[in-house]
């Protein structure tokens, strides 16, 4: 009797000591806090920098928790983090002295997938870049997610980019280069060289001909570049009419229909095949330095990674030099997003239509940066931060559906 007595105790008291354990698990003022210090490094080429303004803001990627942290201390900052995988964004403005001249300029930071664990001290640290604040060509809409025919089809033919000339002067559109991300946002690898901080990879890239004054943009103005530049009203009532478009893409000869009005673009690297329709790539507008049989010469490599199986995947690719790239667009599909394959300094941001892959509401809707303001004469400026997250709206439909 006094054995069952104990062992029935002892059970109570099993109960009791899970029952305690799950409440501190469950009770919400449990908060184990990483306390988490937050460095800058200087811009390259900068000396005697020092943070004269800015803010912080972090994210947590699972939960979506955002804070914004403005205090220095130091030229640092700090902050109590609970555990999670975070994403730092800083915007502020540094003074510095450059080649024996003091000088003040916006910068920027950005830095994602930095785990912080439990209860232990961390630190991040964020490379500042100098923002350019030059005006010029930018994408102003991506429509790459196509439409839908009255029979719930999937119709592919009418994806299109439009250009905007977002300075106050007459730009010319020859020899622009649009440029598609080898690299998929959905997936992030090691690649083998990593020349992500100094350029884009590509494995599509068309180039807008001309002998550069054939094709002048006004200021204010746009135009567009259609992967099929016909009406296709006349095969999709949901779809809309690219006759007009100001170029067309030289697609694969099984989806490319010309039309012989439309200039098409001049085929650079690529097999020809259309935007993809998830967004799970992304984008760039560029200006070669060189020209193009020197680039396409000198900056062809081998890009590779090592495969779950152990083994090692490689193509042939084409580097972007940073430095040529007048704007850049990362897209991803929200459920799916891994990383930006672009260096911070030219997008630090992402945009996306669709929640989920293969979301069926993504059809008819495109990326389109927002307006920022209208100058002189009705001239439309558009928002350009080299941040797609903050200058796009994201699930918009798209502008040229009727």
């Amino acid at each position: 009797m006094m054995k069952r007595q104990s062992l029935k105790w002892l059970f109570i008291f099993s109960l009791f000591s899970i029952w305690v354990a799950g409440c501190k698990k469950d009770d919400t003022n449990y908060n184990p806090l990483a306390p988490t210090a937050i460095s800058f490094n200087n811009p390259e080429g900068v000396t005697n920098a020092e943070i004269t303004s800015g803010s912080l803001k972090i994210r947590e990627i699972n939960s979506g928790r955002e804070s914004v942290i403005s205090t220095f201390s130091q030229g640092k900052m700090s902050a109590d983090l609970t555990p999670g995988s975070y994403e730092f964004s800083f915007t502020g403005a540094i003074k510095y002295d450059k080649d024996g001249s003091s000088l003040t300029a916006h910068v920027k930071a950005f830095k994602d997938q930095v785990v912080i664990r439990e209860a232990t001290e961390a630190a991040v640290a964020l490379d500042l870049f100098l923002v350019n604040a030059s005006e010029g060509f930018v994408i102003q809409e991506i429509f790459f997610t196509g439409t839908r025919t009255p029979e719930d089809k999937t119709y592919n033919g009418d994806k299109y980019i439009i250009i905007h000339n977002n300075s106050d002067k007459v730009l010319y559109a020859d020899s622009l280069i649009v440029a598609e991300s080898h690299f998929l946002t959905t997936t992030k690898r090691d690649y083998t060289p990593d020349v992500m901080k100094d350029a884009f990879t590509s494995s599509s890239i068309y180039m807008i001909p001309g002998n550069g004054k054939t094709y002048p943009i006004e200021p204010g103005a746009s135009f567009t570049i259609a992967e099929n530049a016909i009406n296709h009203l006349e095969f999709n009532s949901n779809s809309m009419d690219l006759s007009n478009a100001k170029f067309e893409v030289d697609l694969i000869p099984t989806l490319n229909v010309d039309n012989p009005a439309v200039p098409n673009t001049i085929r650079v690297f690529g097999n020809g095949t259309p935007m993809h329709n998830r967004g799970f790539k992304s984008y760039v507008l560029a200006k070669l330095d060189v020209s193009l049989d020197a680039f396409k010469q000198n900056n062809l490599y081998t890009a590779s990674y090592t495969n779950s199986a152990g083994g090692q995947t490689a193509a042939q690719v084409y580097r972007i030099n940073n430095n040529t790239i007048l704007d850049a667009v990362n897209l991803s599909v929200a459920a799916e997003f891994n990383w930006i394959v672009t260096a911070p300094s030219i997008d630090m941001g992402w945009s996306h239509c669709g929640a989920i892959d293969g979301d069926p509401q993504r059809y008819g809707k495109s990326v389109i940066r927002k307006v920022l303001s209208t100058g002189e004469g009705g001239r439309v400026i558009l928002k350009d931060d080299n941040n797609s997250t903050e200058d796009f709206t994201a699930d918009a439909r798209a502008s040229l559906l009727k």
